[in-house]
This record gives structure tokens, C-alpha cells and sequence, in this order.
């Protein structure tokens, strides 16, 4: 009996998980399209490619496949590269596998790390698709921060219906769906409390960090980890986050 309710549950999980990504992938907001009115270059293994204005418009929102695992991701927004060749947890993903991988599971066999990854990890994004990129002035060249629209429509569900072990926040865009539980629980006062500020706590309390839906109850444990391309210069704090992660992904 007990086996009979425990399939019905993650039955009706699927579903509801297919059912979110299907909504996710046809979404037609097109909340960015009106503001690709420039090619972008992209390195992509070591070789230059420049990536029509085209490209970009006809790109759709890109969402991972469901294969019902434990572990959530939440990062910012696709690489304009994964974004136009709709490839996600992909070995043709080259933000995943030269940048993030490399990190999360160092020392190990790329194909190896993926595949443990694959098992292990649903990847969402707080916008689907990706954001404009043309900023001036201090921040030149860097990817212009997107709103929570999307995240505002879709990351509850998600989480509701996941139910996840783990959630993975990465970079300072993801931190900001989840302010409120993060501000309560670390004492910052400010309305988005900064990603330096985060990782400095969880590394102070031994990652006690848990956070929660904004339409749930249910508290989740969470991780905070600086984005993946940053890691010339990684202070302690967020070190420590990317060993989190690694020794978290080995336990679950």
C-alpha cells in the first residue's frame, strides 16, 4: 500500500513537472526579443563565433528535461550560446562544461561529471531566456541583470512540485526570488541583500542557510555560490560555497 501511494506521489510530481516545462518552452512573452537589434560574438572552445540578430529572436525559452531529480539550480539566465542552439545540460553547452562542471566536480572526468550532474540536477533559470547584453560604463560588456518576470510566473510552481533535496543558487539574480526567507534569516536589512553578503553568512554559519517559496511554507536547504565564470580571484567565502556544492552532489 504504502509502495502504491509513493508511486501515485511521484506520478503526479511528473506530471506536474512536465506539465511546468511545457509551459515554460512554448511561453511567447517574448520579453527580450525587441531588444536583440545587434549581433553577439561568443568564444565557444577556443574558437570565436558571432551569433545573429536572428539567432537570438528565433531562440526559445530553454528549461532542462525532466528526469525526476533531487537537486534544483537556479542561475541566472542562459548563455547566449546554449540560448540559441537550445542545449542546456548538454556536453554542447560550453558554459556548463568549460566554466561551471570544472568547478562543481573538480578533478573528474568530464563526461563522468556530467553524467553525475544529469542524475542529480534540475537547471531553471529566473528568466528562461536570455537578457539583453549591452551595458556602459563601469559594467561594460558584462550581461544587463534581468527582472523576475519569468521567475515570478514559473519558480514557485517548481519548487512546490519538486519539492527539491537541495537548491543551488547561483550568482546574485537567484538570490533575489528568494529575498525575503534569505533577509529573514540572515538579518540583512536591505530589500535584496547583496551576494557578497549571503556567501559571507553562509560561510560564517556553516551553511545553515534555508530558504522558501513565496507561496510555501516548506523550508529547503540551500546553497549560495558565486557565478561560475567568476573564479580568477574566488575569496574564501566563495570557495567554500563551491565545496558545498561538490560534497553535497557526492551525499545525496
Amino acid at each position: 500500500m504504502k509502495g502504491d501511494t509513493k508511486y501515485t506521489k511521484d506520478s503526479l510530481k511528473n506530471e506536474a513537472m512536465q506539465d511546468i516545462i511545457k509551459e515554460i518552452r512554448t511561453c511567447d512573452l517574448a520579453c527580450y526579443t525587441d531588444r536583440y537589434t545587434f549581433p553577439l560574438n561568443s568564444r565557444i572552445n577556443g574558437k570565436q563565433r558571432q551569433i545573429s540578430v536572428d539567432e537570438l529572436i528565433n531562440g526559445s525559452p530553454l528549461v532542462d528535461d525532466w528526469r525526476g531529480q533531487p537537486v534544483l539550480f537556479v542561475s541566472q539566465a542562459p548563455s547566449k550560446q546554449a540560448w540559441v542552439d537550445n542545449e542546456l545540460s548538454s556536453q554542447n553547452n560550453s558554459f556548463l562544461t568549460d566554466f561551471l562542471l570544472p568547478k562543481i566536480y573538480p578533478n573528474q572526468n568530464l563526461s563522468e561529471a556530467l553524467e553525475h550532474w544529469k542524475q542529480l540536477v534540475f537547471w531553471v533559470h529566473t528568466a528562461n531566456c536570455y537578457p539583453f547584453v549591452h551595458t556602459t560604463g563601469r559594467s561594460k560588456g558584462r550581461d544587463k541583470a534581468p527582472d523576475l518576470r519569468c521567475a515570478n510566473k514559473y519558480l514557485d510552481r517548481v519548487v512546490n512540485n519538486m519539492k527539491p533535496e537541495l537548491i543551488i543558487l547561483m550568482g546574485g539574480s537567484s538570490t533575489k526570488f528568494f529575498s525575503s526567507s534569505i533577509r529573514l534569516l540572515t538579518e540583512n536589512r536591505k530589500h535584496y541583500p547583496p551576494l557578497k553578503d549571503v556567501l559571507e553568512w553562509q560561510y560564517s554559519n556553516g551553511n545553515k542557510l534555508m530558504i522558501s517559496s513565496k507561496n510555501g511554507s516548506k523550508e529547503y536547504r540551500s546553497i549560495v555560490i558565486p557565478h561560475a565564470a567568476n573564479w580568477d580571484q574566488l575569496n574564501e567565502n566563495e570557495k567554500y560555497a563551491y565545496d558545498l556544492v561538490f560534497q553535497s552532489l557526492k551525499d545525496i
